[in-house]
């Protein structure tokens, strides 16, 4: 019986590697260039939009899709994983929401230099990523410089995504 389901589950796993973009193919032999933030910057912009509105759908883009999630992770069953990441996403930006008093306006979304290459077999992977560590999405709370720590942002294809707007403890 467990035979049988696990023959089952390689021809999804092959079709869906129709739907992998060449930047996280796992036949990679060279890392492809690291991204540029790209149409992050907007997706952040609108992640602090979020958090002022208290309002987490405005920045559900900026999580990485479940679809995706399903090809990356080599987990037997990935879609709860997926949902409690989610759900922490969900929480965080109602926390932090909590947090702010005052007026909110977006400056930029800053790189830091914690990242690398993600190969297969890391992190429970199938497939290949770019990882970016502790970014800062910086703002102004009523004209004063503050900022707010994204935990883990990975690449899709060349766009950046969350998984981790904070520390996430399994």
């Amino acid at each position: 019986m467990m035979g049988a389901l696990g023959a089952l589950a390689l021809p999804t796993v092959a079709r869906a590697q129709d739907d992998v973009p060449e930047h996280n193919r796992a036949s990679l032999a060279e890392p492809p260039p690291r991204p540029p933030l790209g149409t992050g910057e907007e997706r952040a912009r609108r992640l602090l939009d979020a958090i002022v509105h208290d309002d987490p759908a405005r920045a559900d883009d900026f999580f990485l899709s479940r679809d995706a999630f399903r090809l990356i992770k080599r987990v037997p069953s990935p879609d709860p994983l997926w949902e409690r990441l989610h759900a922490a996403y969900v929480s965080d930006i109602h926390a932090l929401h909590r947090t702010l008093s005052g007026e909110a306006t977006f400056t930029r979304l800053r790189f830091t230099s914690r990242r690398g290459w993600v190969v297969v077999g890391e992190e429970a992977n199938r497939l290949p990523y770019w990882a970016q560590r502790h970014s800062m999405l910086e703002y102004q709370l009523d004209g004063r410089p503050a900022q707010i720590e994204v935990r883990t942002m990975i690449t899709w294809n060349d766009e950046w995504f969350i998984t981790h707007l904070s520390e996430f403890h399994h």
